[in-house]
């Protein structure tokens, strides 16, 4: 009941969020549309940490890659860990451009160098620092589903018709304090793909549990955060049908 009380809560505030509705008459249906609208203040301080560490990393190594590519995996670092990405979706052609740390508000900050103008059939983000159990730096969850929709629809404007696949938030024992909020996120991420267009939900998250739905620990490294190998096979072995299938004939 909690779960379901939050869900509405969220549904309302993100219904508020659109203004300037626009109703009109098609035929035997009305359709109201708007725009998102996002506000949102950041220390610069924090948002532009990793302006020379990780970010240096993404805009040499742009210099280099081919811009073409089946796939563009970006986020955090499980996406930058995973470090057999490549020959764990061949034949695909991918790029990481994951970093370590990343949140939404650094990827929509950092969106120019993230993407730096390459040219992928499909997209892959894993971002999961938004919530951290820090609430100096933590966000709601309404705040970071509207963010995610305010990055779908910079991805939509920039990069039209291609697909976007969303990691769901693993749980994990070492912010085991935030599960429900990680659940609640994934439904609504859920929800959302299921009425979009382009945005597709992966379930990376139950993939890593134990048969009684736990979270099982042989999956993870040592930090209790981050996947091991067993943990991106099982990634892999969910994810990459999807993109074999969407990228058939492309």
């Amino acid at each position: 009941m909690k779960n379901l009380l939050l869900l509405l809560c969220l549904l309302c505030a993100t219904s508020c969020a659109v203004k300037n509705n626009i109703a009109t008459v098609q035929d035997d249906k009305i359709k109201i549309e708007g725009s998102l609208k996002v506000s949102h203040l950041c220390d610069k301080k924090w948002i532009q940490r990793y302006e020379e560490k990780d970010l240096v990393v993404l805009k040499e190594r742009a210099l280099t890659e081919d811009k073409v590519c089946d796939v563009m995996f970006f986020g955090s670092s499980s996406i930058r860990r995973w470090k057999t990405l490549q020959q764990d979706m061949a034949p695909l052609k991918v790029v990481n451009r994951g970093y370590g740390g990343a949140t939404l508000r650094d990827l929509h900050y950092n969106y120019e160098v993230v993407m730096a103008d390459y040219q992928p059939k499909c997209f892959v983000i894993y971002c999961d620092n938004d919530m951290r159990t820090n609430p100096k730096i933590d966000i709601s969850v309404g705040e970071l589903f509207d963010l995610y929709r305010l990055l779908f629809d910079r991805l939509a404007a920039d990069y039209p018709n291609v697909p976007v696949y969303f990691m769901a938030i693993k749980h994990n024992q070492r912010r085991e304090a935030l599960r429900e909020r990680h659940t609640v996120f994934n439904s609504l991420m859920k929800e959302y793909a299921a009425r979009s267009s382009q945005v597709t939900f992966v379930d990376t998250c139950s993939v890593l549990h134990t048969a009684d739905g736990e979270i099982d620990p042989t999956m993870f490294v040592e930090d209790k955060l981050h996947v091991n190998a067993q943990g991106y096979a099982r990634w892999t072995a969910l994810l990459k049908p999807m993109l074999l299938k969407e990228l058939q004939g492309k």
